[in-house]
């Protein structure tokens, strides 16, 4: 079995850079990190705190990686892989990787240290996952660039992106709404960026001029940051700037609601709101919030379904896997409620 010193004396760099590029270590620059992982690879060496695993063959253990598990949309995700993984008896472990740590994802990755990967996070690289991805341990990706992904054992879901946004703005216009204002998520959220930039074609393709200042930037997308941001907003709705506010996420939307309640703004009567994903607090408040759904609880038990097929080698369900990359591309829905009023 390669050794650190091996890896060493292929790149002629010293033992110690090795160690430090395969923990991360911010004192070895990225590039010198690749390397190491390449040729890491090439000699097939396995960290020692895998190495039981190795032998096994077999973890019995699928990863999830998730940049923020407290999200709805999370939570939701998780629910239905759970269900398909525990009638298999196959154990599932959590890790986050974000802006600030991702480390351990990686580590746990690049150690081969479970049967099969399912990354929601876009924090862990193309660049990685092609790197490491392999027969024994396949990695399901949502929403990547497809010229981006290179290696056979990544599959990527498609999600339909070109509608994202795109759906209930162009909803608002339908119902008489011409001052829509924007609030947007944390800018490391994709959801609420591709949920922006449909929002800037439709304002566009329906030749509607963009008021910058009705794009309001939340810096997060729970609850407490909407209530905090729709104060900003409360000004244009008295003197009729807007009549109508798109919430990057249904968590915004609800925060927003409260807010605007409290404030003395009816809802749809004084201004329209609409959320986005149809998580289950979108429908429990009053009113209930119009929002998207993008049909995630099918999307991750399609993903559980096939990893499963992979697992056991069942060939027939395996090519199914290949369809799932092709032509399981989901798409939104909108859940109309009670809080938009037409205004034509």
């Amino acid at each position: 079995m390669a050794t650190i010193k091996d890896i060493a004396k292929l790149l002629d760099i010293s033992v110690s850079a090795v160690s430090m590029a395969l923990n991360d270590s911010p004192e070895i620059g990225e590039k010198t990190k690749i390397k190491v992982r390449e040729a890491a690879k090439q000699l097939n060496y396995i960290k020692n705190g895998s190495a039981i695993d190795l032998q096994r063959q077999k973890t019995n253990i699928v990863l999830l990686i998730t940049d923020n598990p407290t999200r709805s949309y999370f939570t939701d995700s998780l629910q239905v892989i759970q269900q398909e993984l525990i009638a298999k008896q196959i154990d599932l472990v959590i890790i986050t990787a974000n802006d600030k740590h991702k480390g351990t994802a990686e580590r746990f990755i690049s150690e081969n240290r479970a049967d099969a990967v399912i990354c929601m996070s876009k924090f862990i690289s193309e660049e990685f996952i092609n790197l490491y991805a392999n027969k024994n341990m396949p990695v399901f990706v949502l929403g990547r660039a497809a010229k981006l992904i290179t290696n056979e054992h990544v599959i990527n879901v498609p999600l339909d992106y070109k509608r994202v946004g795109e759906d209930i703005t162009e909803y608002l216009i339908d119902k008489g709404h011409r001052k829509i204002a924007f609030v947007r998520g944390s800018r490391t959220s994709i959801g609420s960026n591709y949920r922006y930039k449909g929002y800037l074609r439709t304002l566009k393709r329906y030749q509607f001029e963009l008021d910058k200042e009705l794009v309001f930037e939340a810096r997060g997308s729970d609850y407490d940051h909407g209530y905090g941001i729709t104060e900003s907003i409360v000004e244009h709705i008295e003197s009729g700037r807007v009549d109508g506010i798109f919430y990057a996420t249904d968590d915004l939307a609800v925060g927003g609601l409260q807010k605007l309640l409290e404030r003395g703004i009816a809802v749809p009567d004084d201004v329209s709101i609409v959320g986005y994903n149809n998580y289950p607090i979108s429908r429990m408040v009053t009113p209930p919030i119009t929002t998207v759904d993008l049909h995630q609880q099918q999307i991750m038990r399609r993903v559980a379904k096939s990893l499963i097929a992979m697992l056991e080698g069942n060939k027939v369900k395996a090519d199914l896997v290949q369809k799932l990359q092709k032509g399981a591309i989901f798409h939104s829905e909108i859940i109309e409620r009670s809080s938009v009023k037409s205004r034509e």
